[in-house]
């Protein structure tokens, strides 16, 4: 039952970072605008920069989903990791790049996907968790 639940997870995972690339790319994309610097350069705003790492992050969520549904590994700490850096990636601090200040802006709703999907990835993160300290018991 265990195994199964863990390859479950690992499909939830995989799953989850299709779906952050996905809004990424299709039915959430971030801003394609660009902002021109005082001395009179153009360069992307910060959605585009957090789209890219998004985009990184997920590609490593996927590749350790796969890994752990055939390996039957369980990587709790990593997916939670994972899960953190993606809700980070869309705050403006020092740990994040951010997104728009205006609230119109089209990565608004990208970030509520990525947002989403750092949860959900918290969330299987910590259920694998569990999974592995009720089998040593």
């Amino acid at each position: 039952m265990q195994k199964n639940l863990a390859k479950i997870l690992s499909g939830i995972l995989i799953l989850v970072g299709l779906m952050v690339i996905g809004s990424i790319f299709l039915w959430a994309p971030i801003c394609s605008g660009k902002i021109e610097l005082a001395n009179g350069n153009m360069t992307y705003m910060k959605c585009h920069y957090t789209g890219q790492a998004s985009i990184l992050l997920s590609i490593v969520l996927i590749v350790a989903g796969i890994e752990a549904f055939f390996t039957n590994s369980r990587r709790p700490w990593t997916f939670i990791a994972i899960g953190i850096m993606l809700l980070l990636v869309t705050f403006g601090s020092m740990l994040g790049i951010g997104i728009c200040m205006k609230e119109t802006m089209n990565c608004h709703s990208t970030a509520v996907w990525i947002r989403g999907g750092g949860i959900v990835t918290i969330i299987c993160g910590l259920i694998s968790l569990y999974i592995g300290e009720t089998r040593k018991l």
